[in-house]
């Protein structure tokens, strides 16, 4: 991952941390998206492998982990940031102004 997180590369992540020890970390991907004949932005963000370990969840390092990543991916010009809630995290999301469908559609290839 460690070429990933190049400083013109696509991937993002932050750690939070607590008394000199990671409790918690979330990744950001920046892609285009197809070129549209409208006014939208070509490029979304897909937000991922948010974590705060149990103990830590409380203090509300979740949130400012998503908001930071999100503020890195609005400074970028992103159209939307996306991802894909467990149902423990939605109530989470939904607090910090994600909204969408409940499932999305997926075909996957089968090896």
């Amino acid at each position: 991952m460690a070429q990933r997180l190049k400083r013109r590369g696509s991937w993002a992540a932050w750690v939070a941390h607590a008394g000199g020890t990671i409790v918690g970390g979330v990744w950001i991907e920046l892609f285009e998206k197809m070129p549209n004949p409208v006014g939208e932005r070509e490029r979304h963000a897909y937000l991922t492998n948010l974590f705060v370990e149990p103990r830590h969840r409380s203090q509300g390092l979740g949130a400012r982990l998503v908001r930071t990543a999100v503020a890195w991916a609005d400074r970028r010009g992103v159209d939307a940031v996306i991802l894909w809630p467990s149902p423990k995290s939605r109530p989470l999301y939904a607090r910090l102004g994600f909204r969408g469908h409940d499932a999305i559609l997926q075909v996957r290839h089968s090896s």
